[in-house]
């Protein structure tokens, strides 16, 4: 376990700053007193050298707007399955602007999945770029869904779609703040996919936050490398709008591409998740690193094995932060203790005005440095389940929401995510928590990502068993070696017996964590593709009991 710092007693976050003290409601007013603001100046500056003024990004929401206004009730739902492009973002607005919800599909679902999200949502109209054309309207009920087709000239896409009456001011625009504003399908361990729905607080509590504790200004340039169908562009985007900076954009993320990107667009702050910088940091040095001028960034789920790397290779901090679909940010690192804390492998603190216990199977607060589930009480967390009122009482029950995450909090308040309650691996008696292992495959520098799951073993009720991609798919790292990494890092029942080369993506839920539920389902046999420890080394178990 890592000690707390020996200088400091209880660790605790600064006020947030004033001048995110009076955020409007909702978002629709806080982008509409945004784009007031200096019209000329851009909204969006694409990778490929696109650039979208808020003038322009403004006329196409009202266009929009006043095209669903004529077909739109509130709290209707929208599905919207396109790639980064403006009219996703146009799209966001103009729907909330009429107080009807957007309801994001991964642009990788296939028509199961894509399916139940149409179906579950009882969408009344879905967006969609042309080459998901097909699939949508395949998984719609005819007559029941309207198919928007987005084509043309960015952001010009939606221009087709005109309004009888013109378009609808957002000047004119009133909406409730408790109005839904966006539904997230998140995938639990059994059952298919929840809606998440969040409203208008929601937005405004990311925006208060980054704002409030790292700040922004007109001169900072945000960087989204993430797909628009995620929960995370969106706050980006409001972010910097509220600002008064333009958001980078690649339209989608790429290795090779990335530090070009951020030079080319000076860019200052990054925002990442999962495997991005461990992509990063693995693939050659760029020359374009050398010339970034990035401030900071901001991740969710750094290995902490990895830290002090991306902290060396380029020059300025990488910062923890934690949270939900349903949640949004609520712990994060403050920035004053960034170098302190590198590599130590804590999330941060709790947010200002999050409240965060740690408890064990009984609902008792757990000690320091002992392992407990993680149940948060914050602003603007998610509504509910749509459709799911048993899922909702159960997640948010005694007005906590139990995020079925493990942490440990130190005796100076930092926290350390210790992975999920049910994220566990019961071999022989022993528990192995699936991160852990993770996050040592993780650190070998020829593997990009691992997702470490519990298979049926006669023997000892489980065994533990690693789907491991590499940097390179040419890798000619051996099982054999990631197993001796492995020993020489855990105990001994924690080294994975089954090991599986992963040279597809990794299926993912909305917070970029793997899928692993998806994972499993994908063969019969999870032992028919997977290398063997026991067998292919069967003098292993009694050769290192001898070493150690």
């Amino acid at each position: 376990m890592t000690p707390a710092p020996a200088n400091r007693l209880e660790a605790t976050w600064p006020p947030l700053d004033s001048a995110v003290a009076d955020l409007p409601a909702d978002i629709v007013t806080l982008a509409r007193e945004a784009l007031d603001r200096e019209p000329a100046k851009p909204a969006f500056i694409y990778e490929d050298g696109t650039v979208v003024t808020r003038e322009r990004f403004r006329a196409a929401v009202e266009d929009f707007a006043g095209y669903l206004a004529e077909r739109l009730e509130p709290g209707d739902r929208v599905v919207i399955m396109l790639e980064n492009r403006t009219e996703f973002m146009v799209a966001w607005l103009a729907v909330n602007a009429c107080e009807a919800s957007l309801v994001s599909v991964n642009t990788s679902a296939g028509e199961h999945d894509a399916g139940h999200i149409v179906r579950d949502s009882a969408a009344k109209l879905a967006i969609c770029g042309a080459e998901h054309e097909q699939l949508i309207r395949t998984v719609i009920e005819p007559g029941e869904t309207e198919v928007v087709v987005v084509s043309g000239a960015e952001p010009n896409g939606l221009a087709h779609c005109a309004g009888e009456s013109g378009p609808l001011p957002l000047a004119e625009v009133s909406v409730d703040p408790d109005a839904i504003t966006n539904v997230y399908y998140t995938s639990g361990t059994t059952g298919p996919p929840k809606g998440c729905m969040v409203a208008h607080d929601y937005w405004l509590r990311f925006v208060e936050l980054y704002l409030g504790l790292y700040g922004l200004d007109a001169d900072d340039r945000l960087l989204c490398c993430l797909q628009f169908f995620y929960n995370d562009p969106p706050w980006l985007f409001l972010t910097s709008l509220h600002a008064g900076a333009p958001l980078v954009t690649m339209r989608r993320f790429s290795v090779s591409r990335f530090w070009s990107v951020v030079v080319e667009n000076q860019v200052t702050r990054l925002f990442a998740l999962a495997s991005i910088p461990a992509l990063l940091l693995k693939a050659e040095p760029r020359e374009e690193e050398q010339r970034q001028r990035v401030e900071f960034a901001l991740h969710i789920g750094i290995p902490a094995q990895l830290h002090a790397e991306f902290v060396e290779r380029w020059g300025f901090p990488w910062v923890e932060g934690y949270g939900l679909t349903e949640t949004g940010l609520v712990v994060a690192m403050p920035l004053e203790q960034a170098e302190e804390m590198t590599g130590s492998g804590s999330i941060g603190l709790p947010c200002p005005g999050v409240s965060v216990r740690l408890v064990d199977d009984e609902g008792r607060e757990v000690g320091p440095d002992q392992p407990g589930e993680i149940l948060i009480k914050a602003p603007g967390m998610m509504r509910g389940y749509l459709n799911r009122p048993e899922a909702t009482a159960e997640t948010l029950a005694d007005g906590w929401l139990h995020s079925g995450d493990l942490a440990r909090r130190d005796e100076a308040g930092y926290l350390y995510f210790l992975g999920r309650k049910k994220d566990i691996v019961r071999r022989a008696g022993e528990n192995v928590a699936a991160a852990e292992v993770e996050n040592v495959l993780r650190s070998h520098p020829s593997v990009l990502e691992a997702a470490v799951v519990a298979v049926p073993d006669e023997l000892r009720g489980e065994e533990v068993k690693a789907y491991v991609a590499f940097v390179d798919d040419a890798s000619v790292v051996t099982p054999a070696v990631l197993v001796e990494f492995c020993r020489d890092r855990l105990a001994k029942h924690k080294v994975p017996r089954y090991i599986e080369r992963r040279t597809e993506p990794f299926p993912r839920t909305p917070s970029m964590r793997v899928k692993k539920s998806a994972l499993i389902a994908e063969v019969e046999d999870p032992f028919a593709l997977a290398w063997d420890r026991d067998r292919e080394l069967p003098d292993w178990n009694e050769r290192k009991s001898k070493e150690r």
